[in-house]
C-alpha cells in the first residue's frame, strides 16, 4: 500500500515543477526581447551610416519605442513597413513582429513572419541566429517536436553562448515531456560551461535542483 503523504508530497513536488517551467518560459521571452533589442540596435547603427532615407528608419525607430506599450498599432505600422520593398526593413520588420507574437504567446503568428525572412551575408549573421532562436521557441510553444528538433540542432551548431541558449530551451522542452534524465544533460552543460552567465547558470542550477528533487520524491 503507498504511502499517502509521499503521494502527496510527490504532487506537490510536480505542481512546483510545472510552475517552475512557466516561470522561466516567460524569462525565455524576456531575454528574447533584450537580444533583439541590442541585435537591432546593432544592426541600424551600421545600416544608418550607408542609408539615404533617414526617414523611413526613423519611422522604424519610432515604431520600436511603441512596442511593448502599444501593441495593435505597432503590428499595423510594422505590417506597412514590411511592405515598402526595403530589404532591411522587411527583414527588421518581421522579426519585431514575430517578437510580438511570441510575447503574446501566439506560436504560430510568431512562425508566419519568421518564415519569411531571408537573411544572407555575414554582417547579418547575428539577425539569423537570432531568427533561430526565436524559432526555436516558436516550436517549443506549439509542441512541434520535429521542428523544434531542427532549429534547436540549428542553434547548437552556432556555438558559443547562442549553444548554450540552445541547450537552455531544449533542457525544457525534455523537462516538459518528463524526460528528465535527458534534461539535466542539458542544463549540467550550461552549468560546466565558462561562457554561461551568472543567470543563466543560476536558471539552469534551479532547474536541476528541482529535478534532483522529483528524482528523490520517485525514488
Amino acid at each position: 500500500m503507498s504511502d499517502p503523504f509521499s503521494d502527496i508530497d510527490n504532487e506537490v513536488t510536480i505542481d512546483k515543477l510545472k510552475s517552475l517551467f512557466h516561470k522561466y518560459k516567460k524569462i525565455v521571452l524576456i531575454l528574447s526581447v533584450f537580444i533583439l533589442v541590442i541585435t537591432a540596435t546593432l544592426f541600424y547603427m551600421d545600416y544608418n551610416k550607408k542609408s539615404k532615407d533617414i526617414r523611413l528608419s526613423g519611422y522604424l525607430i519610432e515604431i520600436i519605442s511603441i512596442i511593448n506599450t502599444e501593441d495593435e498599432r505597432a503590428i499595423a505600422e510594422l505590417k506597412k513597413l514590411s511592405k515598402l520593398g526595403h530589404k532591411g526593413h522587411e527583414i527588421l520588420s518581421n522579426m519585431l513582429l514575430s517578437k510580438i507574437y511570441l510575447k503574446r504567446q501566439d506560436f504560430e503568428g510568431a512562425i508566419s513572419h519568421l518564415s519569411k525572412i531571408e537573411i544572407k551575408g555575414k554582417k547579418l549573421e547575428p539577425l539569423k541566429k537570432l531568427n533561430n532562436y526565436f524559432l526555436s521557441i516558436a516550436y517549443m510553444g506549439i509542441n512541434d517536436q520535429k521542428e523544434f528538433q531542427k532549429s534547436i540542432n540549428e542553434l547548437l551548431s552556432h556555438g558559443g553562448y547562442w549553444s548554450l541558449l540552445g541547450h537552455e530551451l531544449r533542457g525544457h522542452f525534455l523537462f516538459e515531456k518528463g524526460q528528465l534524465a535527458e534534461a539535466k544533460k542539458d542544463f549540467n552543460k550550461i552549468i560546466n560551461e565558462q561562457l554561461a552567465t551568472q543567470s543563466l547558470r543560476a536558471r539552469a542550477q534551479e532547474m536541476l535542483n528541482n529535478i534532483n528533487l522529483n528524482d528523490e520524491g520517485n525514488s
